[in-house]
């Protein structure tokens, strides 16, 4: 199912026009990247028609078109390496002249080995499973970034049970990584605990406007949910949470990402515990609805509390429990782990899966589960976690490499310190977000969690 039309307001249906551009309304683009554009009118084939992005310096610089890539009403280019913010133009193939509002910043490589974590201001609220998610948007020449904090829960002996929690907080993002003061917003409906949460404006949506999405998790009956809570607000606060389309099955310990105004949520376990196989996805609607939960491909090997990223081309799923578990997973290490991965293709035009899933190339070296995953571009790290060694913190930090839609091996440890060394533990179930400052500098965090020494909720946040 394609997007192809505006508001109900918007231009007749036979108008020529750029709808949307990466799936949003001004999106935010890094030199380099593959981009899609949603309109009508560009032609059935491109001829004299072009992309041009505004040029640094001035001018404008032609956006390179691969074959296929041209249709009367999407079209796929790449950002070229010169390109700045602006007005982006396409010319159809009639010779017309379509607009709208980019936000390009620099690629910045992000080198693991100068990671240095840092102590961020405590979190305030239950520490465990809880829902993170940043909204970045333009501000003058750089970006303002802000975290969301939602649920959550209060470990009571060790693993053996949790007190799911319902306050949501927000923290402001400053260039260089760090954030200030926890701020209170309003509750959710219920408490949750192990949700996934992703925020949505119009730099990464269909949707004008600002909302925080809470998606599944484990209620205060200790069972998963289908239950997805909206909130609606501003870059600065929320109004408050209401119930929205729910999932087609409950899950908690998801792999959650927001892509292209679409919604991927992969796996994660029932409300009995058992690790899923089940991948939904569902598009950020121009009111903030989700425009209807679509069933997609299911994994070959359910899956819970792992990591998933969704590229261009293609989305990876990787590590995670394979056993049933209490909520959260818990604190056994002789549960079965995975190292494995598996790999399905999407298309970048529509957002959906193209094929089926299948086994990719393993990039653990050992089952780990429980960790927060942290995608910086061409890099993903995986913070914390049970694993072999994990009591003694073998192995904290790990690195993968990632080139176009090709996840590499998660090597390591990476950094210049540990949160263990400092104090911090280690952890299992912590929640982890990345951003980019408007320099194109990778920023990360990590909230909470458990140490699985002491088995003792921390409230601490770590960043770099």
């Amino acid at each position: 199912m394609l997007a192809c039309g505006g508001s109900a307001t918007g231009p007749a249906p036979s108008t020529p026009r750029v709808d949307f551009v990466d799936g949003a309304i001004e999106p935010l683009l890094v030199r380099g990247q593959a981009v899609v554009i949603e309109g009508f009118g560009f032609g059935d084939s491109q001829g004299t028609g072009a992309i041009d992005f505004p040029r640094l310096g001035g001018g404008a610089v032609l956006a390179p078109v691969p074959a296929g890539g041209w249709s009367d009403r999407l079209l796929r280019a790449s950002v070229p390496d010169s390109a700045t913010s602006g007005a982006l133009t396409v010319t159809s193939a009639d010779g017309r002249h379509l607009t709208a509002t980019v936000h390009v910043l620099p690629h910045v490589a992000f080198d693991p080995t100068t990671l240095t974590w840092q102590s961020r201001p405590a979190f305030p609220g239950a520490p465990a499973g809880v829902a993170l998610a940043a909204a970045s948007q333009p501000a003058g020449s750089g970006l303002t970034v802000a975290v969301y904090a939602a649920g959550g829960g209060e470990p009571r002996g060790g693993d053996s049970s949790i007190v799911p929690d319902s306050a949501v907080f927000t923290a402001h993002a400053t260039p260089g990584g760090a954030i200030g003061p926890w701020t209170r917003l309003p509750e959710l409906p219920a408490p949750r605990v192990y949700a996934a949460a992703v925020a949505a404006n119009r730099f990464n949506s269909r949707l004008n406007g600002h909302a925080l999405y809470v998606i599944g998790g484990v209620d205060s009956s200790g069972r998963a949910r289908a239950t997805v809570f909206q909130a609606l607000g501003s870059a600065d606060t929320l109004g408050p949470f209401t119930t929205i389309e729910a999932l087609p099955a409950p899950v908690a310990g998801a792999m959650a990402v927001v892509r292209r105004g679409r919604i991927y949520v992969m796996g994660g376990a029932d409300s009995l515990g058992r690790p899923q196989t089940n991948v939904f996805v569902g598009r950020i609607g121009l009111d903030g609805h989700i425009d209807g939960w679509f069933v997609e491909p299911s994994l070959p090997t359910p899956r819970a509390y792992g990591g998933g990223v969704v590229q261009d081309d293609r989305a990876t799923v990787f590590g995670g429990l394979t056993d049933s578990a209490p909520p959260g997973g818990g604190l056994d290490t002789l549960h079965q782990r995975l190292a494995t991965a598996d790999s399905a293709p999407t298309s970048l035009l529509s957002g959906f899966f193209t094929g089926g899933w299948a086994p990719a190339a393993a990039p653990l070296v050992q089952g780990r589960s429980q960790f927060a995953t942290l995608p910086l571009g061409d890099v993903i790290l995986i913070v914390g976690g049970v694993y072999a060694g994990a009591a003694g913190n073998g192995a904290e930090t790990l690195a993968a490499p990632v080139s176009g839609d090709s996840l590499g091996s998660f090597a390591g440890p990476v950094g210049t310190n540990t949160i263990f060394s400092l104090g911090g533990g280690a952890l299992v179930g912590a929640a982890g977000i990345a951003w980019m400052d408007g320099d194109g500098t990778g920023h990360g965090l990590v909230v909470g969690g458990v140490d699985l020494v002491s088995r003792e909720r921390r409230a601490a946040v770590w960043g770099f």
